[in-house]
C-alpha cells in the first residue's frame, strides 16, 4: 500500500534530510555529514514542511516518529 510520503514529489536531498532527521540529528549536524550550509538544510526542511502541510517544527517531529516509513 502506497502511504502519503511516497506519493508526494521529494527530492533526493529532502529524503536524505528526512532519513536524518527522523534519526534525531539536529540541522547543524545534518549540514556537516551532507557537506552543506546549515541554511541549506533548514530551505529544505521547510520545502519539506510545505509539501506536507506541515506549520511548525513539532508538527514536522510529530509527523516524523508516525508517519514516515524507514526509507
Amino acid at each position: 500500500m502506497e502511504d502519503e510520503f511516497s506519493r508526494l514529489a521529494f527530492t533526493f536531498r529532502e529524503i536524505r534530510i528526512v532519513n536524518l532527521a527522523k534519526e534525531g540529528l539536529t540541522n547543524k549536524e545534518i549540514s556537516k555529514l551532507l557537506q552543506i550550509e546549515v541554511s541549506t538544510v533548514k530551505c529544505h526542511r521547510r520545502n519539506i514542511m510545505k509539501k506536507l502541510g506541515l506549520k511548525g517544527k513539532s508538527e514536522f517531529v510529530k509527523y516524523l516518529l508516525l508517519k514516515i516509513p524507514n526509507i
